[in-house]
């Protein structure tokens, strides 16, 4: 079977390039949005549409089926989409009020009611609330695009059968990674162990952080118009170098080295302020290496407690945080490093916990995330009539 893409980047090879049994044409360089956005965002600073219309020449690289990520396929073919936020994807105006996006909502849901569209997959429980709201003032329209929706998490590799007990004399070794060091809770980890090292409730002897992530990326789309003061991201650096006995830092890893690392490694660390997944989590837990997260969009489905630890605030409707002033900011920023705080103090004394969580962590990936299992449901929905 002939599947078509319109891109192969890492969401693609995540979700959709999956099977080898499978020929996968990408249509990047024959999709008519692709030219479409270059000239709108770069001549009149238009934001991204995340629409899909190829461009097919020849018959002889037909296909059977178009599967795409995050966008609406504008075509006569069968086509299924899979997305991790909400279907039209369409970016919030400057206002940020959604509600001004309702006529364009309108106008693109037609593609996803028409007998074409075979399947609309969910890539968490949190991302199928948000479709559902999103036209929950349309009944009818609603139950259509119900009936096509399927939740299916992505699939994972394992990578770590079992984990045995550690080492109990051995510091124990956090990881995080996170290019957006910031938006990703990097300064709120550096934080969480500076004051738990400063009041003496662990030693630099006890534990070991190994920091992935670019320092200098300071923003934080969650933050909105409240982003940090520039002294933020100077003091967690001077928090960092104040620790390098406990700190290892880089600016990034190549993934095979990643992954080598995180099968040695014992905690994995995710509390971040926005997430539209989380797949380092999934290839953490692969790894046998339990994760503390916070409990945004789909965290806690794949982050449940038995596997891991989760800091954990209010949602809003969109199971993000809302953040509407500075004053909120730091408020939830303080009650992250107290959860953070709590978390590593009950591991360093209760170590055990590690591997408890560890072997919990790989059995849900073996059991949830099954590639040959993937392989099928997504069958099953190509061969739809």
């Amino acid at each position: 079977m002939r599947i078509g893409v319109s891109n192969d980047n890492y969401p693609e090879k995540r979700t959709i390039i999956v099977d080898s049994g499978m020929e996968y044409i990408n249509f990047k360089n024959k999709n008519l949005y692709s030219y479409i956005n270059l000239v709108n965002m770069k001549f009149f600073r238009q934001s991204k549409i995340f629409l899909f219309k190829p461009v097919i020449s020849s018959p002889k690289r037909d296909v059977d089926v178009f599967h795409v990520f995050n966008e609406i396929a504008i075509t006569d073919r069968k086509w299924v989409a899979t997305f991790e936020t909400e279907l039209p994807r369409i970016l919030p105006p400057k206002s940020g009020n959604k509600d001004e996006n309702r006529a364009k909502l309108q106008r693109l849901s037609s593609a996803l009611t028409a007998n074409n569209c075979l399947a609309l997959i969910a890539l968490s429980g949190a991302a199928y609330k948000m479709e559902m709201k999103l036209f929950r003032d349309s009944p009818e329209l609603s139950q259509t695009i119900r009936d096509k929706m399927v939740v299916m998490h992505p699939p994972q590799k394992l990578y770590t059968p079992v984990r045995a007990s550690r080492k109990s004399a051995t510091p124990i070794h956090f990881v995080f990674i996170g290019k957006d060091f910031y938006r990703k809770g990097g300064g709120e980890i550096v934080r969480a162990f500076d004051e738990l090292l400063t009041e003496n409730k662990i030693q630099a002897s006890q534990v070991k952080v190994t920091l992935i992530g670019d320092l200098k990326k300071t923003g934080n789309y969650a933050l909105g118009k409240y982003q940090d003061e520039p002294t933020f991201a100077s003091e967690t650096e001077a928090m960092i170098a104040r620790h390098g006995d406990i700190y290892e830092h880089v600016p990034s890893m190549p993934n095979d080295r990643v992954m080598t690392l995180l099968q040695k490694a014992d905690v994995g660390l995710l509390p971040t302020w926005a997430e539209t997944y989380g797949f380092s989590v999934l290839e953490m837990q692969s790894c046998g290496c339990p994760v503390i997260t916070t409990n945004v969009r789909a965290l806690p489905e794949i982050n449940p407690i038995e596997a891991g630890w989760q800091v954990t605030h209010e949602l809003n409707d969109d199971c993000d945080y809302s953040v509407s002033s500075a004053q909120e900011r730091d408020r939830l920023r303080r009650k992250t490093i107290d959860q953070l705080k709590v978390i590593i103090t009950d591991i360093v004394e209760k170590p055990e916990l590690i591997t408890q969580k560890a072997n919990a962590a790989i059995a849900r990936i073996r059991d949830e995330h099954d590639m040959e299992a993937y392989q099928i449901k997504l069958r099953s929905l190509y061969n739809q009539k």
